[in-house]
C-alpha cells in the first residue's frame, strides 16, 4: 500500500512484508518466487492426477486373474503355475511294438538289493554317436536332476522300483549289450534322481540301439538333459531323435516344452501340432499347447505393462525434480520475508503449512499426498525391481507377473510409511533436526527402508531371466505376437549337417542315392515368400470372421479384385535385364489358402480364387488390420494368379507403410517378383537390404542363392543354400536341400575335369566362375550344357594364337624383345632401402618409359591392325569372353585370401575369432613411418579411397573363412587383433580384406600398405595383389593399374605380377600393352592357365566387344 508520505510498504501479514523492504531487487524476486510457487502447485496437482491414473492402470494390469479369465486358451490350460514344463513321459519302447515279455519281471520278482550300475557293467569309450562332444556330456558328473514319479505300471505291473533295479542289473550282467535294458536302467535312475548314472546308461543305450530304435534312446537322453536344464544340448539330441524317426510324438512334445520354456513360441506350437497330429489322444500335449498360447497372451500383456512402468518411472523422476525445486523456492520465499522468531526455515512440513496460510492453496495436502510417490519410486529405482524383470520370455513371464504383483501389494500396504524428507538447498534435516549432507541422507534413507526391503526380498525373486527378448514400447495389434521365429541374434550350429561334418561331401554314394530328389530345373527361378508367421504375424480370422463371412460360407457377389493404387514408382517401367525361367510351384497357393482359414487349408480348397481376392479386398476396405499386412496378402494373391505387375504395385505400397521391423517380409517378396520379371538390379537392391536386417532368415538366403546362381557365383550360391538348410532344413518342402545336393554333385563332377592338361586342350569360350576352363583335346568331356569348347581341328587354341602374334612381329621385321630378361635392368638398379625415394623413383620411371615404348604385343602396327580372321577367331567363340577376366582375377587362386593360407606355410590367425571385440568397429592400422619417407607408401597414398561400397558376395566369402558370420563383430575382433599385434602383417592383411569387402576404402588401402611394410620379402607381393583385386572389384581401374605396376616393380620377373598388370590393361582397353604382358607372363610358365585364358578373352574383347573398331564392334 502507499502511505501518507508517499512510501510504498506492505500490509501487515502480507507475503511481501520483507526483512529488507527497501531492497527493490529482492522485492521483484519475491514476486517471481510467488508466481513460481503458485504455478508449480497447479502443475504438480495435474502431475499427481496423471501419476494416480498410471498407478491405477498398473494395479489393475497386475491382477492376473481378471485378464487370464478372459482368454480362452488360458481357461483351457487351467492354472499356469500348475503346469510342469519339465514333465517328460518315460518312454520305454512299447511304441515300437517291442514284445511285452521283454518288460515284465518274473512272477516271483526276487530280491531288491542290486542296482543297474551301467558303468560297472560295461565299459564304453568316447563315441561321437552318443553325442559325447556336447558340453553336457563332457561334464556329466556335475549334472543333477530331481527324482521323477515312477509311472511304471506298463513296464512291470505290481513291481517296486527297487525290484525293477535288481532285475535290470541281473539282465544286463547276462547281456551287456542290450540297448533296451540300458534304456530301462536309465529310466530307473531318472526315477531315483541320479543324473550321472542315468547318463551312463543312456550312453550305452544310444551306442547299442539299432537304427530303428535309436530315436527311443536319444529321446530319453535328450529328456534327461532337459530336466538337467541343459537346453541347447537337449534340443540337439532330440532333433537327432527326430532325424531317426520323425513320427516320434513324445520327442515333438518335449521339444515343444523346451521351446516354450525358452520363449520360442512359434517353434513350440509347431512341435505341439505335429505331436497331436501323430497322437490326437495325448491330452497333456493339448494342455501344454493351450498353456503356450496363454503365455503368448501374457507376453503381449507384459510388454504393455513395461511401457506403463517405464512411463511411470520417467514421470516420477520428473515429479521428484519439480517438487524439490518447488520446496526450495518456498524456503527461499519465506527467508526473504520479515523474520519470524524461532522459525526453522529448513523444516519442509512447517514451510508447507505457512505457505498454505499465505496462498490459500492446499500446499500441505499436496505435499502429503505426494509423499507416497517417494515409496513407489524407491521400489522401482531400488534393488527390488530390476529392469530385466519384464524383459523375459517363455514361462518366466508368469514369474515376472507374480513378482510384480507382490511389489504392488507391498506398496499398497506400506503407502503410509514414506519417510518425511525436508529439502533445503544442498542440505536437509530429518526428524532429529540435525543438518546432514547428501551422502548421509542417502544412507539414512536406505536404512529407513531396510526392514521393509528385507521383508519383501524374502518373497520377491529377483533372479535374472535366462533369456531376454527385445522389449518394444510399441502397442501390438491383435495380429502381432512380437515373437520372431528366426531373430537376428540366432546362433546356428555348423556341426549338424552332413556338408559341415563330412570332409568328402558330397560323396559319390550320396550323389547316386539322392539323384531322384534333384529338381528337374536346377537353373530355374523359384518364387520365394517370407511367411508372415516368421516375423510373429498371425492372420487368424482376418479373411473370415473379421469380415463377417465364415470360411464355410461363400461371400456374396459381386467380387472385386484387391487392386493396390500405384504411385510414380509403381507406374515406372522396369527394364528387363535378363530372361529367367520361372518354375510355377504350388507353394504360394498353399500359403495363401493357409492364411485364408488360419492354417486349415482343407476349409479353403472349395473357394474360387476370385472369392479369396474379394475377401482380401474387403479386409483392405474395412481397415481391420495394419495396411501393409493386407497389401502383402494382396501381393501373394496376385502372384498366385500370375499377375506380377499387380503384385509389384501392392508390395511397393506395403513398403511405404510397413514398420521397419517387418520390412524384410516385403523386401523378400519384392526381390522375388523382380527376379521373376527379369529386373536383376532391382532384385539385388531389395535382397541386399533384407539380408542386412537378418543374416539368417531362410527365405532371404534362398533369394540370395538364386541371385548368385543367375550371376554364376557358384561358391556364394552354395553358401546361401547351406545357410538355408542349417536354419530350416525343410524350407519350401525340402527344395533348398534338394537344390544344394544337386549343385554340389554337379560341381563335383565338373571339378574332376580341371586336372586336364591345358596345353593339350582348347579354350572353353562359354564358361562361368567355378567351372573348369578347358576341355580335353578334340572338344570332349565338356559335360556341362553351358560350356562350349572348340577342338583344335576347328580353330586355333591359345598356343596357336601366340604363334600368330609372334608371326605378326616377324612380318614387320620387329626385333623380338619377348624374353624373361627384358626387365633385368630394373632388378639391377632397384635399391634395397625402401626409404631411398629418389633412386626408386628414377628406376621406376625408367621402367615405365620402357613399358610405354616397347610393349607392342601385336607387332609395330598394333593390335588394332588385326582382324578376327588373322587369329582364326569367330564371334560365337567369344560370346562369354568377359567371364574369363572376372574368374581368373577375383575367384581364382591368384589373389584369393583363402588360397594364400592354403598354398603357403602360413596359418590363419585363428585367435582372431576368440578376441574380445574392440570398441572400434573398423580396424585401425598405424603405419610405422610417414608415407613421404617411403617410396611404396607414398605411391599407395595416392589411391582413391572415396566411393567404395560393400560387396556382399565378398563379405560372405570372407566371413565363411573365419566361420564367423556377424561381419560387424568380426571387424571389431580384427581391430582388436591389429591393436594387440601391431607387427603382424597377416593381421594387417586380414584387416585390409575386411575393409575392402565392407566398403571402407581408406582402411583397406592403409592396412594393405602396413601389411606390405611388415611382410617378409617372400610374402611382400601378397598385400599389393589383394589390393589390386579389391580396386578392380570397386571399379577403380586406373588405381588398380598403378598398384599392379608398383607390385610389378618390386617383382618384375613374376608371372603373377605380369598377369595382374596385363588384366589392368585389359580393363582399360589398352590392348597392345595387355597382350604384351600376357605373353611376357607366359615366358616364365608357358602353361600358365590364367594368362592363356585372359589373353584369349582380351583378343575377343578387342575384336568383338566394346573395345573393337569399325564393323567388327558388337
Amino acid at each position: 500500500m502507499v502511505t501518507e508520505s508517499g512510501l510504498i510498504q506492505p500490509r501487515l501479514g502480507s507475503p511481501f512484508e520483507m526483512a529488507r523492504p527497501y531492497d527493490l531487487l529482492s522485492f521483484l524476486k519475491q514476486e517471481t518466487r510467488w508466481d513460481e510457487i503458485v504455478t508449480s502447485y497447479h502443475e504438480l496437482s495435474k502431475k499427481q492426477e496423471y501419476l494416480d491414473s498410471l498407478w491405477s492402470d498398473i494395479e489393475r494390469d497386475t491382477d492376473l486373474g481378471v485378464d487370464v479369465g478372459k482368454d480362452e486358451n488360458c481357461m483351457r490350460a487351467g492354472p499356469l503355475n500348475m503346469i510342469d514344463w519339465y514333465h517328460v513321459p518315460l518312454e520305454d519302447g512299447t511304441s515300437k511294438n517291442i514284445p511285452e515279455e521283454e518288460f515284465l519281471l518274473p512272477g516271483h520278482y526276487g530280491p531288491n538289493t542290486d542296482v543297474p550300475d551301467c558303468k560297472k557293467i560295461s565299459s564304453l569309450t568316447f563315441s561321437m554317436f552318443a553325442y559325447e562332444h556336447l558340453n553336457s556330456m563332457v561334464m556329466r558328473n556335475n549334472i543333477s536332476i530331481t527324482p521323477e514319479y515312477p509311472s511304471l505300471d506298463i513296464i512291470s505291473p505290481g513291481a517296486s522300483v527297487e525290484q525293477l533295479g535288481h532285475w535290470l542289473a541281473g539282465i544286463l550282467k547276462k547281456n551287456s549289450s542290450s540297448w533296451l535294458h540300458y534304456n530301462l536302467a536309465a529310466l530307473y535312475w531318472r526315477i531315483k534322481g541320479n543324473a550321472p548314472k542315468a547318463l551312463e546308461c543312456c550312453r550305452r543305450a544310444v551306442h547299442y540301439a539299432p537304427r530303428q530304435y535309436k530315436d527311443i534312446a536319444l529321446l530319453n537322453l535328450g529328456s534327461l538333459l532337459y530336466r538337467a536344464k541343459k537346453y541347447a544340448d537337449a534340443i540337439t539330441i532330440l532333433n537327432g531323435a527326430l532325424d531317426h524317426d520323425s513320427h516320434n510324438s513324445i520327442a515333438h512334445f518335449v521339444l515343444g516344452n523346451i521351446y516354450t520354456y525358452l520363449g520360442e513360441f512359434n517353434i513350440s506350437l509347431a512341435h505341439y501340432k505335429v505331436s497331436l497330429g501323430l497322437n490326437p489322444k495325448m491330452d497333456i500335449a493339448k494342455k501344454h499347447k493351450y498353456a503356450t498360447l496363454c503365455h503368448v497372451h501374457l507376453g503381449v500383456r507384459i510388454r504393455k505393462l513395461k511401457v506403463k512402468i517405464d512411463k511411470l518411472r520417467e514421470e516420477l523422476s520428473d515429479y521428484s525434480l519439480r517438487e524439490s525445486n518447488w520446496i526450495k523456492t518456498q524456503s527461499e520465499f519465506l527467508k526473504t520475508m520479515k523474520p519470524i522468531e524461532a522459525y526453522d526455515y529448513k523444516n519442509v512440513e512447517k514451510n508447507c503449512v505457512k505457505m498454505s496460510e499465505l496462498t490459500g492453496l492446499q500446499i500441505s495436502h499436496l505435499k502429503a499426498s505426494g509423499d507416497r510417490y517417494s515409496l513407489i519410486k524407491y521400489f522401482f529405482d531400488g534393488p527390488i525391481y530390476n529392469d530385466r524383470l519384464l524383459e523375459v520370455s517363455g514361462t518366466a513371464n508368469l514369474d515376472a507377473i507374480y513378482t510384480l504383483q507382490r511389489i504392488v501389494s507391498h506398496i499398497q500396504r506400506h503407502a503410509n510409511m514414506a519417510p518425511e524428507i525436508f529439502v533445503h538447498l544442498n542440505k536437509v534435516t530429518v526428524d532429529d533436526g540435525k543438518s546432514v549432507d547428501d551422502a548421509t541422507l542417502e544412507d539414512r534413507n536406505k536404512k529407513s527402508h531396510q526392514s521393509l526391503a528385507d521383508e519383501i526380498k524374502q518373497e520377491v525373486r529377483s533372479s535374472e531371466p535366462e533369456k531376454k527378448t527385445n522389449s518394444n514400447e510399441e502397442q501390438f495389434t491383435e495380429y502381432e505376437t512380437g515373437i520372431f521365429l528366426y531373430p537376428p541374434t540366432l546362433k546356428i550350429n555348423r556341426n549338424e549337417e552332413d556338408f559341415d561334418k563330412e570332409t568328402d561331401w558330397p560323396s559319390d554314394h550320396m550323389c547316386i542315392s539322392a539323384a531322384h530328389t534333384f529338381p528337374d530345373k536346377v537353373e530355374a527361378v523359384y518364387p520365394v515368400f517370407l511367411p508372415l508367421e516368421n516375423k510373429g504375424i498371425r492372420v487368424k480370422a482376418l479373411l473370415t470372421d473379421k469380415i463377417g463371412v465364415p470360411s464355410s460360407e461363400e461371400h456374396e457377389l459381386p467380387w472385386h479384385p484387391p487392386i493396390c493404387q500405384s504411385d510414380k514408382d509403381g507406374r515406372k517401367s522396369y527394364k528387363q535385364q535378363l530372361v529367367t525361367e520361372v518354375v510355377e510351384s504350388d507353394l504360394l497357393r498353399q500359403k495363401l489358402l493357409e492364411y485364408v482359414t488360419d492354417g486349415e487349408i482343407d476349409k479353403a480348397e472349395h473357394m474360387q480364387d476370385a472369392e479369396i481376392g474379394h475377401r482380401i479386398f474387403v479386409a483392405m476396405k474395412k481397415r481391420i488390420a495394419p495396411k501393409w499386412i493386407t497389401q502383402v496378402l494382396a501381393s501373394l494373391y496376385w502372384r498366385v494368379r500370375g499377375n506380377r505387375v499387380n503384385a509389384l504395385h501392392c508390395l511397393q505400397a506395403a513398403l511405404k507403410c510397413v514398420q521397419p521391423k517387418y520390412k524384410e517380409v516385403v523386401l523378400v517378396s519384392l526381390g522375388s517378383v523382380f527376379i521373376e520379371m527379369g529386373c536383376f538390379e532391382e532384385a539385388v537392391t531389395a535382397t541386399e537390404e533384407a539380408i542386412r536386417m537378418n543374416l539368417y532368415e531362410p527365405a532371404t538366403n534362398f533369394l540370395l542363392a538364386e541371385l548368385n546362381m543367375i550371376k554364376r557365383h557358384r561358391q556364394t550360391h552354395m553358401f546361401h543354400l547351406k545357410q538355408v538348410v542349417r536354419v530350416e532344413p525343410g524350407f519350401m518342402k525340402g527344395l533348398a536341400r534338394n537344390l544344394l545336393n544337386a549343385w554340389a554333385c554337379i560341381m563335383k563332377q565338373v571339378n574332376k575335369f580341371q586336372v586336364i592338361d591345358f596345353s593339350e586342350g582348347d579354350i572353353c569360350t562359354q564358361v562361368e566362375p567355378g567351372i573348369n576352363m578347358v576341355c580335353e583335346k578334340g572338344g570332349e568331356n565338356c559335360h556341362m550344357t553351358n560350356i562350349q569348347c572348340f577342338s583344335s581341328q576347328e580353330r586355333a587354341d591359345t598356343s596357336v594364337m601366340m604363334k600368330l602374334l609372334e608371326h605378326s612381329d616377324e612380318t614387320h621385321e620387329s626385333k623380338d624383345l619377348m624374353n624373361d630378361k627384358f626387365f633385368d635392368f630394373v632388378v639391377e638398379n632397384t635399391p634395397s632401402d625402401r626409404t631411398d625415394r629418389l633412386t626408386h623413383q628414377a628406376n621406376y620411371d625408367h621402367m615405365m618409359k620402357g613399358v610405354e615404348t616397347a610393349l607392342q604385343g601385336c607387332g609395330p602396327l598394333g593390335c588394332k591392325s588385326l582382324q578376327p580372321a588373322d587369329l582364326a577367331l569367330t564371334e560365337e567363340e567369344c560370346s562369354h569372353h568377359f567371364v574369363q577376366l572376372g574368374y581368373w582375377l577375383h575367384t581364382s587362386h591368384i589373389v584369393s585370401f583363402k588360397q594364400l593360407f592354403t598354398d603357403s606355410n602360413l596359418r590363419l590367425p585363428s585367435d582372431i575369432v576368440t578376441m574380445t571385440p574392440s570398441n572400434k568397429k573398423i580396424p585401425e592400422c598405424k603405419l610405422t613411418m610417414e608415407p613421404l619417407d617411403d617410396f611404396y607408401l607414398e605411391r599407395l597414398s595416392r589411391v582413391d579411397t572415396e566411393g567404395w561400397q560393400p560387396i556382399m558376395t565378398l563379405t560372405h566369402q570372407f566371413a565363411e573363412l573365419f566361420n564367423y558370420f556377424d561381419y560387424v563383430t568380426l571387424g571389431a575382433k580384427i581391430a582388436k587383433y591389429v591393436e594387440t599385434r601391431p607387427t603382424s602383417w597377416v593381421g594387417a592383411l586380414s584387416a585390409s580384406w575386411w575393409c575392402g569387402a565392407g566398403g571402407h576404402g581408406s582402411c583397406a588401402v592403409r592396412c594393405a600398405a602396413l601389411a606390405h611394410t611388415l611382410a617378409p620379402p617372400n610374402y611382400a607381393p601378397q598385400p599389393l595383389r589383394a589390393l589390386v583385386a579389391l580396386l578392380h572389384m570397386h571399379s577403380k581401374q586406373r588405381d588398380a593399374k598403378d598398384v599392379a605396376y608398383l607390385s610389378f616393380y618390386a617383382s618384375p620377373k613374376s608371372k603373377i605380377e605380369s598377369f595382374l598388370v596385363a588384366v589392368s590393361h585389359t580393363y582399360l582397353e589398352e590392348f597392345d600393352q595387355a597382350v604384351w604382358m600376357y605373353r611376357y607372363a607366359l615366358t616364365f610358365d608357358e602353361n600358365f592357365k590364367p594368362a592363356k585364358a585372359c589373353l584369349h578373352a582380351t583378343m575377343c574383347l578387342m575384336l568383338f566387344g566394346d573395345g573393337s573398331k569399325g564393323e567388327t564392334k558388337k
